[in-house]
């Protein structure tokens, strides 16, 4: 089969190296790149026409990043009954429903494997488990940038900003790393693994977020005096055909598996009422393990096992984290009297306060952090797992 290839960075020149390693069915026809200075041999182009319109294409690879152009692009191949793979998980999320109903219009495949978890093999998994089982849990560890700077935090005591810089230079962060850091690419993660578990589609203002950005040295002391450790996780739980997804900072027992993933790794979990518990652990980002997913979608389709793994979202559940509680851990830099009303204990000293609340709904904590830094409080919350 001949592929047009978006993108010829990170992922996509991983894809290109293994396919041409595999010396198979496949072949890369088109590469689209920004500019004529990209252009390194005949299939170099920078005219997405030359992809789309060419009928020897039979699959366009989508690993360009950002929302625009990619939508109109993956919009235009699938119209043109050309299959689409993608890693963009920012262009899935906020568009799945649209993505997913016009390859089902067009007959063809729209395979996302590599948007989440990088090569850990999630979402046919997650697909292939949800068929059979009412998943009513699913956490992870879902973005490598963050468990490095965590993870480093928590085992050297060096600052943020440090652990940041130390990341950058490794190629673990972005130049800008806001999308990680703040939480919004664990948010992609989240909606695009709670509509492939529950064959439905989860708008981005339904899914609360707080990230890491804010944390210090001084919370970790904190952690580390409670026995505890902290992570980002995403979190989607069903109960009674309602949906709580959000994402946040999470204190977890330092013995925990979760407390002990290292560096860049991630870790997806899933509880099902027959599988029980499940956990896939690996390489959640960089150039050849996400590459690796992408060709593994693409010998799917080649091999026709794609139809096995098509997405469906036929469902409408409603998003509630009012029923979602749990105790949280809150610092801020000033005392805060509606923190200390609602806290089981606090303490203070020269870095600020330190509160541990009671149960919070998810809802109710990440609305009063908004309230708070808008009276000008800074603050870092986590919720506490018990």
């Amino acid at each position: 089969m001949k592929i047009g290839l978006l993108g010829c960075g990170t992922v996509g020149s991983g894809v290109v190296e293994i396919i041409e390693k595999l010396k198979g069915s496949l072949e890369i026809q088109h590469i689209l790149v920004k500019s004529p200075e990209d252009c390194k041999d005949a299939r170099y182009t920078c005219n997405y026409a030359d992809l789309v319109n060419d009928p020897e294409i039979d699959i366009i690879v989508e690993v360009m990043g950002g929302l625009h152009p990619a939508r109109e692009y993956i919009l235009e191949a699938l119209t043109k009954g050309k299959h689409v793979v993608s890693a963009n998980k920012a262009v899935i999320a906020a568009n799945f429903k649209e993505f997913v109903e016009t390859a089902k219009a067009h007959h063809c495949y729209f395979l996302i494997e590599a948007s989440t978890g990088g090569g850990i093999p999630w979402i046919k998994n997650l697909q292939r488990y949800a068929r059979i089982d009412d998943i009513f849990e699913i956490t992870g560890i879902f973005n490598g940038t963050t468990n490095y700077i965590l993870d480093q935090m928590h085992k050297s005591g060096a600052d943020y900003d440090a652990v940041l810089k130390e990341a950058q230079k490794l190629g673990y962060a972005e130049y800008d790393p806001s999308a990680d850091i703040d939480g919004i690419d664990v948010q992609n993660k989240a909606i695009i693994s709670a509509g492939i578990a529950h064959r439905t589609y989860v708008y981005k203002e339904e899914v609360p977020v707080f990230g890491i950005r804010d944390l210090t040295c001084a919370d970790i002391d904190y952690f580390h005096r409670k026995k505890k450790v902290c992570k980002l996780l995403a979190v989607i739980r069903c109960l009674n055909d309602e949906l709580a997804v959000y994402v946040e900072p999470t204190l977890l027992n330092e013995n925990s598996l979760e407390a002990n993933v290292p560096d860049n790794f991630n870790i997806c979990s899933l509880s099902g009422v027959t599988i029980g518990d499940l956990k896939f652990y690996g390489q959640g980002a960089g150039k050849l393990p996400t590459a690796n997913a992408v060709v593994q979608d693409l010998l799917d389709i080649a091999s026709d096992e794609a139809k096995d793994y098509e997405i469906v979202l036929d469902k409408t559940l409603k998003v509630n984290n009012e029923n979602e509680t749990h105790a949280y851990y809150v610092h801020t830099d000033k005392a805060c009297e509606t923190l200390q009303e609602i806290s089981r204990a606090y303490e203070s000293n020269a870095d600020g306060v330190f509160y541990e609340t009671g149960k919070l709904s998810v809802a109710k904590m990440h609305e009063l952090s908004k309230q708070l830094r808008q009276q000008g409080y800074k603050l870092f919350f986590a919720g506490i797992r018990e």
